[in-house]
């Protein structure tokens, strides 16, 4: 195990308000090696365990998969799937499917373009550093609490407000967060600024995003309910940052909106969460630590995942928003029209393709870690759903990074203890994916799952974690590694954290940014070590070093 650089949580939270961000980076003295021992002994966080029950009841549907929930499920969808689509075949826009939904795309970026003008207020003459949009949400509650007990209300260290469509709910919503803080806590109803608007109606976002630095949103499904909210934060000049794990639809506010952004100067980053930030600050410090110490380029990333949390309503319908878009979106000439069009995340800020790019190397099935790393020699590893979001999120930022032609082969799996837990993990996510496109069960199934707005108990929260063991190597043989530990649930509570944290950085550390330009930009590229401070301020571990130096 190398031992070198590394970050750690250790200040208290009046420390954190008043020392100067820039004077953190890199101060602690401790290793890898002790990263792991917090995990491990001081936190005592334990690996899911599933026991020889999962195993054998896992095994035993395996042939009740293959002879009766597969083929019933094919059957299901494909009569699913002509039902929204057949009628398309004999439409008299059988060739222009897609023209027409560009040309409607079009129609909305062309009217954005001949609004009137609007009149942008100086972000450092903005009353708020950052609005919170979606405060009753599951996450948006989360971010709240965070938000008070962190940095209070209203006051010289970071000023905020909170935004939703029913005041109402947001009130029961302040008022629980005020009962659960405990008393210290009682004027939160009073003291908190609340604004008032819809994604639905666009009269009420000038509201949001006119007198605020940044603005950070929870309200899924992104693609049904985010967009609007984009394009007036690149109106405005607002910087943005929210928890989307939908790529397509950040992609395609790329497209409409990229421009706006940077005439305006905001800076648009998606992906502010457990989707994607610690597998994309992961790759950007592997392959910083390689350019800076070894003169060498990232040419294969490794990235290992233990974790342990739970699962959201919110997250949950965006799965299926996802899988009903992709059914009732399709067109026909996808199959035979080739798209020559450039991939929006290879796009530089220049409108130029980025020489530099990411290709997969994911796992499709599980085996013994191959990683040489003694933490992982007798554990297994397997796909894990996740990573295909956040390789392409890591290759916005390889995109986007100082090197040139650069290819990085990035390979990602979850950890398991032994080969018995591997498959059940492995085995659950193929039999939920097979109900979640069958139209007939996915009814069936949505009873006795979350509905959006619920999620994990505050216990699941608490004792979940997420760990990320990174290992690079450069085109010369150099090789590095890192490990990334967040010590609560990473999907909810460490993600409203990492969102709260991503705007405030966005809004007050501008002169810590990787690019003063306005841009839709991925975490990393644009944040980088100012975000990495204050994740590792707040509560984190990281550490990075070189293992073999040529």
């Amino acid at each position: 195990m190398c031992l070198k650089s590394t970050l750690s949580s250790s200040t208290t939270t009046a420390e954190k308000a008043t020392a100067p961000p820039e004077t953190f980076k890199y101060e602690s003295s401790q290793d890898i090696a002790s990263v792991y021992h917090r995990m491990d002994v001081i936190d005592a966080k334990k690996p899911a365990k599933f026991g020889p029950i999962a195993f054998v009841a896992s095994v035993l549907s395996v042939p009740i998969w293959a002879i009766v929930l597969l083929p019933f499920t094919l059957l299901a969808s494909t009569i699913n799937f002509l039902y929204f689509n057949l009628g398309k075949l004999f439409t008299s826009n059988i060739a222009a499917g897609d023209d027409t939904k560009n040309d409607a795309k079009e129609e909305l970026s062309t009217t954005q373009n001949c609004e009137e003008k609007v009149n942008i207020i100086p972000r450092d003459e903005r009353k708020y550093d950052l609005v919170l949009f979606g405060a009753t949400g599951f996450v948006g509650k989360l971010a709240v609490s965070y938000l008070t007990e962190e940095y209070g209300i209203n006051n010289d260290k970071v000023k905020w407000a909170i935004a939703g469509r029913s005041e109402d709910k947001i009130k029961a919503t302040l008022s629980a967060i005020a009962q659960e803080l405990g008393k210290d806590y009682d004027d939160i109803l009073d003291n908190v600024d609340v604004i008032i608007a819809d994604t639905s109606d666009r009269s009420t976002l000038k509201g949001i995003v006119e007198n605020t630095r940044s603005v950070a949103s929870t309200v899924g499904p992104f693609q049904k309910y985010g967009s609007p909210l984009v394009e007036f934060c690149a109106k405005y000049g607002t910087h943005y940052a929210d928890i989307t794990g939908e790529v397509p639809w950040n992609k395609e506010m790329m497209r409409l909106y990229e421009h706006s952004a940077q005439q305006s100067g905001a800076k648009i980053v998606s992906l502010c969460g457990h989707d994607s930030i610690p597998w994309d600050l992961t790759v950007r410090y592997l392959s910083n630590k390689l350019r800076e110490e070894c003169n060498d380029e990232l040419s294969q990333v490794e990235c290992l995942d233990e974790l342990v949390g739970g699962v959201s309503g919110g997250t949950l319908a965006t799965v299926f928003e996802s899988i009903d878009r992709t059914i009732k979106d399709f067109q026909w000439d996808s199959l035979w029209k080739k798209d020559d069009s450039l991939d929006m995340y290879q796009r530089l800020p220049c409108g130029s393709e980025s020489g530099n790019t990411i290709v997969p190397d994911l796992p499709s099935t599980i085996s013994k870690c191959r990683n040489p790393s003694q933490r992982f020699a007798s554990k297994w590893c397997g796909p894990f759903f996740m990573a295909p979001i956040n390789m392409a999120v890591s290759g916005r930022s390889v995109a986007l990074s100082q090197g040139t032609n650069q290819t990085v082969r990035y390979r990602e799996a979850l950890v398991a203890e032994n080969m018995m837990d591997a498959f059940v993990a492995w085995w659950g996510t193929i039999l939920f994916g097979t109900a979640a496109i069958n139209p007939v069960l996915l009814p069936i199934l949505k009873k006795f799952l979350p509905s959006p707005g619920e999620g994990p108990t505050q216990s699941v929260l608490n004792d979940g974690f997420l760990c990320i063991s990174g290992y690079g190597i450069g085109e010369n043989g150099n090789e590095v590694e890192s490990v990334f530990y967040f010590p609560h649930d990473g999907g909810y509570k460490s993600t409203a954290r990492m969102l709260v944290e991503s705007s405030i950085c966005l809004a007050t550390d501008e002169d810590r940014h990787e690019n003063a330009a306005g841009g839709f930009y991925s975490p990393a590229s644009i944040m980088c070590d100012a975000l990495l401070d204050r994740l590792v301020e707040t509560g984190s571990s990281f550490a990075c070093s070189v293992c073999k130096s040529k």
